[in-house]
């Protein structure tokens, strides 16, 4: 019994509480309705959340929230709830429209189609609502089809229906025809203007067809319905951005990153705004954090390398601008700035490339490329500058100034041409006297001293009041070394421009040319005092003084302006001049990371290493200032000889080969890369070149010389002496002559080899290498001659290893004992470790009787041969029978096989002897 009541109580305990917990429910979504009539919304979630809680099974509180959430834009929290609410059976014909929405709002359009059927037993208005959703849906996933099938459903069933409108106007957008799409959104706004797809639609197509500043306005509509869409908060900013509002869109940038601080569009916006503002670190900085999310837009790309290369960030530039340059227009600013980086970065040869379509046809343009020109000859990459300047070239801009640069640049080349264009420059612009001036010292230069006296006098004629005919007029003179008349035209020039530099210059240089030593120094101290910071009178100013008083003012010049390089250089200059090395290897250590250094820099440091006899900081310095300017020659040339002096000829290659990569068909280079390949004895890759240089322009008798060396390594020394004598002849150098000699001597014709050897030294008479090789012919024929040559080299080369060995045999032969020991005993001093010489010691001693002392030099000499060279083998097989050791004589002597008829003779002898 007490069961039973117990379980009553619990019964009706249960009960009210269930109805207790109902009434609370309906409460809270009453509260929830009301607050949405008063459009308190956050109240109402509140209220609808309560109910939630209390049933969470309720598909109505699930509809409301889900319904409140998409009003909001908030896509993802509303297809929660509504999703909910459809599987709690909630009216179709409300949920579903919305639902679709929803799913458009989250970007899934399968969701959005998979409704389909469910959607087709809807009424018509549902339906069509849910038909514009189905349109949109099936034309992002590119279902052009099914989106036509879904317009034009929604147009028979409700054809006045608004979203049977959107849905038409979904279509008429993707198939671009724009004018139709804002008639029908139009239409839409006009009867609800604050349908939120319609405003979305509006803004896009306001953004397709550049309307940003209607776009923002949509954008800004919507946003104010729907405040936490987020997706719209982008599209406005971007809105605003190009319709010029950078303020406003860079505070919905802010926003957006207060929320979210990585967002990758928000950044965007951020370093567009940045960039607009000139505020290049704050642009690179936002663009490098959106482009490192893979927000890879074009203009994003294209912020990111511009603001690096004003940043002078020149790796960072190269990397974003090569990425977009093939898509920009030939006239782009990008396109010089990544030309302008490439040139910074020494990327050479990518420049020709980037400049290459380059349309030379506003102002400017012809001028960029002049600037690109000088750049890449001033670092020596002399025929990528002719590929930019031939560019210019072929522009259809016909321009004064334009002209002269092209001229000036042409006649830095080496191309006279440019003379014609400075001309072409004058007849453009008469009154153009930059152009003028740059005619008349172009034609001095190349010796027309009419044309240039022609300018001097018309300028004289025409501008009476200017001093510049009459400094021009001075120096021709000075050319033509007519020092009277050159001081009366610099008198004059100065009567009109009292103290200008030019002219007080030019005294100077009449004082100096004619060794005048007080009235130079009268006349650069009173330029000193006039332009006392100017380099040209510096230099003027040291090279005249010559010692530390002058190193002083130029010191003195450059600590008042220490960023002046060529300051820097010649203090440095003047400090070697004067002996003072390690001061000057300081400062151009200090100097050493100053970015784009000067040639002259790079020569001083290698000229003071010399002058200290530094070899390795020589080879350390030409090694650094060819990574430094991979376009210069002079390194190139210099290292390679450094190398080809010290005997390798493989590194020499190396460096030459190196050298060639940058400067392709330079003669120079192929001429000293023939040289290394000649004396390293490399035949085939000598006859390959040699092909190249037979049809270049080099002199013939050089082509002969190159031919006639091919042919003595080849051993065809008959052929050689022909190609050789034509060297020879035109240039008659000891090294030819060497070469000459060579081939006669393997032809077996020494008499002729002596005839062009002592030939020579009637020109060289101080030629040891001649005399050596001379007395090596003599030694065959004529002993004493032999004799008397090698006495004069080693007076002259004491430390010539051949000549004392040599001396010393033939001293040997005559008996002279003490002779023959003393240049003996000096040859091994010198090269103890060449067997001949330790050979020929041993044999001295021997025949001077000192036995044990020869034997100890013989074996030597055999050791250092490893007993493969059979004279010297017989040599110490006498010095081992000389010391008694006749066991081991013969067993070496069994060993030894002769090779000519005199090593023959030579051990039947030893043989007999045994």
């Amino acid at each position: 019994m007490k069961f039973v009541k117990a379980s009553l109580c619990l019964s009706i305990t249960l009960a009210l509480s269930a109805c207790s917990e109902q009434v609370s429910v309906e409460s809270h979504l009453e509260n929830a309705k009301s607050y949405l009539s008063k459009k308190q919304i956050n109240e109402s979630i509140i209220e609808l959340k309560n109910a939630i809680r209390g049933d969470n099974k309720n598909a109505e509180a699930r509809f409301l929230l889900g319904q409140v959430y998409l009003n909001l834009g908030d896509g993802l929290a509303a297809v929660k709830e509504l999703e909910r609410a459809q599987q709690f059976n909630y009216a179709a014909n409300k949920v579903l429209p919305l639902l679709a929405r929803a799913y458009i709002l989250t970007d899934s359009d399968a969701d959005v189609l998979a409704l389909s059927e469910q959607a087709a037993k809807l009424a018509n208005e549902e339906h069509s609502h849910y038909l514009a959703y189905k349109t949109l849906a099936a034309l992002r996933s590119e279902q052009a089809e099914q989106a036509t099938e879904s317009a034009t459903l929604a147009q028979s069933i409700a054809q006045q229906s608004l979203y049977s409108m959107l849905a038409l106007a979904y279509l008429e957008l993707s198939q671009n025809n724009n004018d139709a799409v804002k008639t029908l959104i139009s239409r839409i706004l006009t009867i609800d203007a604050q349908h939120v797809d319609a405003l979305m639609l509006q803004g896009q197509v306001s953004m397709v067809t550049k309307d940003y500043q209607q776009a923002a306005l949509s954008f800004e509509s919507y946003l104010n319905l729907q405040p936490r869409s987020g997706i719209v908060q982008l599209l406005l900013a971007d809105a605003l951005l190009k319709s010029g509002q950078d303020k406003a869109a860079e505070k919905y940038a802010d926003g957006i990153l207060a929320q979210i601080d990585s967002q990758p569009f928000a950044h965007y916006i951020k370093a567009m705004v940045a960039f607009n503002g000139k505020d290049f670190a704050k642009a690179s900085e936002h663009a490098e954090r959106a482009l490192s999310a893979n927000f890879n837009q074009f203009n994003l790309r294209l912020v990111a390398g511009a603001s690096a290369f004003y940043l002078k960030n020149w790796q960072q530039s190269h990397h974003h601008l090569t990425m977009v340059v093939k898509y920009l227009p030939k006239e782009h600013q990008a396109r010089r700035m990544l030309a302008v980086t490439q040139l910074e970065l020494g990327l050479v040869g990518e420049i020709s490339a980037t400049v290459g379509d380059f349309s030379v046809n506003q102002a400017g343009d012809a001028q960029f490329l002049s600037s690109l020109s000088y750049k890449l000859l001033e670092l020596g990459a002399t025929s990528e500058a002719k590929k930019i300047l031939a560019q210019h070239e072929a522009s259809t801009v016909i321009n004064a100034a334009d002209n002269a640069r092209k001229g000036i640049l042409k006649l830095m080349m080496n191309d006279p041409s440019g003379i014609q264009d400075l001309q072409d420059a004058v007849k453009l612009d008469p009154s153009f006297i930059e152009a003028e001036l740059a005619l008349a010292y172009a034609a001095l230069h190349n010796n027309d001293i009419k044309q240039a006296r022609e300018i001097a006098i018309k300028w004289q004629e025409k501008y009476p009041e200017k001093s510049g005919g009459y400094n021009l007029m001075a120096s021709i003179a000075i050319k033509e070394k007519k020092y009277q008349q050159a001081e009366q035209s610099l008198k004059q020039s100065l009567t009109l421009a009292p103290d200008n530099i030019f002219a007080l210059t030019e005294q100077l240089r009449l004082a100096r040319q004619q060794k005048n030593k007080p009235l130079s120094k009268q006349r650069v101290d009173y330029l000193m005092t006039l332009a006392p910071s100017n380099n040209k009178v510096l230099r003027h100013y040291f090279g005249i003084y010559r010692n530390d008083m002058a190193l002083e003012k130029l010191q003195l010049a450059y600590q008042a302006d220490n960023s002046d390089i060529k300051k820097a250089v010649l203090v440095a200059e003047a400090m070697v001049t004067l002996a003072q090395y390690k001061q000057a290897e300081n400062l151009l250590t200090n100097l050493a990371d100053t970015p784009k250094l000067p040639k002259r820099y790079w020569q001083l440091v290698v000229f003071n290493h010399r002058k200290q006899h530094d070899v390795k900081k020589v080879q350390s310095a030409l090694e650094r200032w060819l990574k430094a300017s991979p376009y210069h020659i002079e390194p190139v040339v210099l290292l390679a000889d450094l190398h080809a002096n010290s005997g390798n000829n493989e590194r020499a290659l190396q460096v030459i080969k190196r050298g060639l990569d940058y400067h392709q068909d330079h003669l120079v280079l192929q001429l000293v890369k023939m040289q290394l390949l000649l004396n390293s004895k490399q035949i085939m890759p000598a006859k390959t070149l040699y092909k190249t240089l037979a049809v270049s322009a080099i002199n013939d008798a050089l082509k002969q010389g190159f031919l006639g060396r091919i042919l003595l390594l080849e051993e065809k020394y008959d052929q050689a002496i022909v190609k050789l004598t034509k060297l020879y002849q035109v240039y008659p150098s000891s090294q030819n002559a060497v070469y000459l000699a060579g081939a006669y001597m393997g032809n077996k014709e020494p008499a002729k080899a002596a005839k062009v050897l002592e030939h020579q030294l009637t020109v060289e008479p101080n030629e040891n290498r001649i005399k050596t090789m001379l007395a090596g012919i003599y030694l065959e024929g004529d002993t004493n001659k032999a004799i008397a040559v090698y006495a004069d080299v080693v007076k002259k080369q004491p430390n010539n290893v051949i000549a004392h060995n040599n001396l010393a045999w033939l001293y040997l032969e005559q008996s002279k004992l003490d002779k023959a020991l003393m240049h003996a005993k000096e040859a091994f001093a010198l090269a103890p470790h060449i067997p001949n010489v330790a050979d020929t010691y041993g044999k001295v001693l021997l025949k001077s009787g000192d036995k044990r002392a020869a034997l100890k030099y013989a074996s030597k000499a055999f050791d250092l041969t490893k007993g493969q060279d059979i004279d010297i083998q017989l040599n110490y097989i006498e010095a081992l029978i000389a010391n008694s050791r006749e066991n081991e004589a013969k067993d070496l002597l069994s060993k030894t096989l002769p090779e000519t008829d005199e090593q023959t003779q030579k051990k039947a002898k030893i043989l007999a002897r045994l």
